[in-house]
């Protein structure tokens, strides 16, 4: 709250260009929307972070990049070190993937194991979001990937990338906040485009969005003029 007045839900929303293809051009513009619509954070991949940082000082906006990204098949040694060096350059927030082929193996334990080295590494210096990636996994799999992450003591819970081609829904969030049970957050990323869908998955416990650009600044008017409405 600010002033009185519901905060936006710009302050519970992402915005990110994490693209193999993403440019100077479009880090720039990023950090445009992203201060001008006051978004809680912004992402970009590692290697624009520390520019991006830059960018957004002075704002609300963090910075982030994600650890791991897209396919989290990264060795544990790599992941640990790529999420050391983001944090010299500046994240604000960090986001790693999962080792998704070890889960779907029946190996949980070696996700828990991994994830747990990455949460003894950030020690709480920034907020930590283990992305499952729900479009890969069936639901017994879903369950087990949020229990690792809640195990190894990961604050949050992410739905997805964005790049496994399968939306996130409802069910996935359930199923997540299920296994969760209260322990860790959850942030909803991949295809969620509407308010109703941004409502429906705020009751089942989402915190935290994903959107990309357009999507989340159509979004935030629509949710916040209605929010308004209904004052």
């Amino acid at each position: 709250m600010t002033d009185g007045r519901r905060e936006s839900l710009a302050r519970r929303v992402d915005i990110s260009c994490v693209q193999a293809h993403h440019s100077l051009a479009d880090v720039t513009e990023l950090a445009r929307l992203a201060r001008e619509h006051d978004f809680v954070s912004a992402h970009v991949l590692p290697q624009w972070l520390g520019t991006l940082a830059g960018m957004l000082a002075g704002s609300r906006t963090l910075a982030g990049a994600p650890v791991g990204f897209p396919s989290g098949g990264a060795t544990t040694r790599t992941k640990l070190a790529e999420a050391g060096e983001l944090l010299e350059a500046g994240a604000g927030e960090l986001d790693v993937v999962i080792a998704v082929g070890r889960l779907r193996s029946g190996d949980s334990e070696y996700v828990r194991r991994e994830l747990a080295q990455v949460v003894a590494l950030v020690d709480g210096a920034v907020p930590l979001r283990a992305i499952i990636e729900v479009g890969h996994l069936d639901d017994r799999e879903i369950g087990e990937a949020t229990r690792a992450a809640v195990d190894a003591g990961v604050p949050w819970v992410k739905t997805g990338t964005g790049w496994s081609g399968v939306p996130t829904t409802e069910h996935h969030v359930r199923l997540i906040a299920e296994a969760a049970r209260g322990r860790a957050g959850i942030k909803a990323a991949g295809g969620i485009r509407d308010v109703a869908t941004i409502r429906a998955m705020e009751a089942l416990g989402v915190a935290r969005f994903g959107m990309n650009a357009r999507a989340a600044i159509a979004a935030v008017a629509a949710y916040d003029e209605r929010a308004e409405v209904a004052r």
